[in-house]
């Protein structure tokens, strides 16, 4: 793999993860106004953020695999991988709760919404 490809590869790649983040953090906000608008159980949060988590990846893949325009399950898998560390450390700030099976169960989530995210990506092909 050449110096050029691989620069590519790893700009799409981060790129991507900051999609998911930035797309996550959209959908977080929203669900932060619903609780308190009063509209959603509380007990629902939890199951909401890693649903709302999985969407970040998934759109951090597709992003990923868009701007590489090849291997697609490789970017999208790569860049949730990506957006599950950064989520993870971001979380280690505010309450350290180690990796235990609710991280476990994230970061897989993630990084299979991340590679199908990217196999849409890379196949998403506008039609004439």
């Amino acid at each position: 793999m050449s110096q050029k490809s691989l620069k590519k590869y790893l700009v799409s790649i981060f790129v991507g993860a900051g999609i998911g983040m930035f797309s996550s953090a959209i959908l977080i906000f929203m669900l932060a106004a619903a609780l308190s608008i009063g509209d959603i159980p509380a007990m629902l949060f939890s199951p909401l953020t890693v649903i709302i988590l999985a969407l970040g990846g998934f759109a951090g893949g597709f992003a990923s695999s868009k701007i590489s325009g090849e291997k697609g399950i490789f970017c999208g898998a790569a860049s949730g991988t990506v957006y599950f560390l950064l989520v993870w450390l971001f979380g280690a700030f505010f309450e350290y709760s180690g990796f235990g099976t609710a991280a476990l169960i994230k970061s897989v989530m993630i990084i299979i919404a991340g590679a199908l995210g990217g196999i849409i990506g890379v196949n998403n092909v506008k039609r004439k």
